[in-house]
């Protein structure tokens, strides 16, 4: 089974990464070179950069950008914005970049596209189709020159032609849902995939855990492509793949370092502590609750011993120091809030102070009442 793949996107306007609705109320966001980096930590799979203005002001890819970001990056890259032969795609390549993307070029050259796959391979040209629906709703047609020019030619027909001509890939982005965050267009890129065996990127409307779920799910896409989310820092790319692995879909696994796990939660809601709820590994029984600052947090992740902060001490304690009653960690668990963790433990010996296994030994049975009533 192929993995599903996660991939960030950086669309630049004068040398600033940007994001709008619909491809129009543009807003920055910050420097490709440090948020390429910044996605390439976090796990992405790849990486796509689009010069999102270079066409409809008639200039080329802005070169010096595109070869800092490959020399931070080591996944496959794409490139696409002001492509418009092969001296161009050249020119990418030889930047850093992995693949070349054409839109515009395409519409207006379809032969660029067998000039492209016959001098690089079809695995370097990737052809972005930008789709917006008919008022009629029966389909959707192509529009080029970042969402300016309605061509009147449907998408299908577009995506069958591609392909012949040897595309490798497809990024399919739904104009209508971009920057939405309402969900990718499921009903568009069923309908392209379909048609095709190469990969297809579904691009577009993106806006919670679940709309990756819900493209990967109805197979409706190899891979997803989203901005906002990663941009305004409201996912991780590693809490998505976590996410999805969880919800059975193949993912490439990725390994946060233990800043970037610790940089996820929220200290702030209960005055720079985090509640953990302590879980026995063997048993599933709750041992105990605790709290944990982000240093007692380091120290347990790094020591692989539970670590904890007392807030009647005022200060940090060692779980076991003084009785050998360790709790020696197997896993730790964010839960979708960023702010309550559940810490699978090993235990010695008893993890209450009163000498019980568990801190939650006092019970009110309501099974135990129902029984009587009756």
């Amino acid at each position: 089974m192929h993995t599903k793949r996660i991939i960030p996107c950086l669309d630049v306007k004068d040398g600033q990464v940007v994001k709008g609705v619909n491809f129009v109320g543009l807003k920055e966001i910050g420097d490709p070179i440090a948020l390429a980096k910044q996605y390439y930590e976090q796990g992405a799979d790849e990486l796509v950069f689009l010069d999102i203005t270079a066409t409809h002001e008639v200039r080329n890819t802005m070169v010096d950008i595109v070869e800092a970001v490959a020399k931070e990056i080591h996944i496959p890259f794409t490139v696409g914005g002001g492509i418009k032969n092969v001296d161009d795609m050249k020119t990418m390549l030889r930047c850093g970049a992995d693949k070349v993307s054409l839109n515009s070029a395409a519409v207006k050259d379809p032969s660029l596209i067998q000039k492209g796959a016959e001098m690089f391979g079809s695995q370097c040209i990737v052809i972005a189709i930008d789709a917006k629906q008919r008022e009629t709703k029966d389909g959707w047609n192509v529009v080029i020159h970042g969402g300016r020019i309605d061509t009147g030619i449907d998408v299908l027909d577009w995506v069958k032609q591609v392909t012949k001509l040897g595309a490798g890939e497809i990024l399919l982005t739904s104009m209508d849902a971009d920057g939405t965050k309402q969900g990718f267009d499921i009903a568009l890129c069923k309908a392209v995939n379909d048609l095709i065996e190469v990969p297809l990127i579904a691009s577009g409307g993106c806006g919670a855990l679940s709309h990756f779920y819900d493209v990967f799910s109805q197979d409706a896409a190899d891979a997803a492509l989203a901005a906002s989310l990663f941009h305004y820092n409201d996912l991780s790319i590693h809490e998505v793949k976590q996410y999805l692995s969880y919800r059975g879909i193949a993912i490439r696994n990725h390994v946060p370092s233990i800043e970037e796990w610790i940089s996820r939660l929220d200290f702030d809601k209960q005055g720079g502590l985090i509640p953990v709820i302590v879980q026995d590994e063997q048993s599933d029984e709750v041992l105990m609750l605790a709290y944990m600052s982000k240093k007692s947090l380091q120290i347990t992740m790094e020591k692989g011993l539970a670590c904890y902060f007392s807030r009647s001490r005022n200060c940090l304690w060692l779980k076991g120091e003084t009785s050998n009653h360790f709790q020696h960690v197997k896993q730790l668990c964010m839960d979708c809030d960023h702010d309550t963790l559940l810490m699978r433990v090993e235990q010695d010996g008893a993890a209450c102070h009163t000498q019980a296994h568990s801190c939650f030994y006092t019970t009110y049975d309501f099974r135990e009442e129902n029984t009587n009533e009756k």
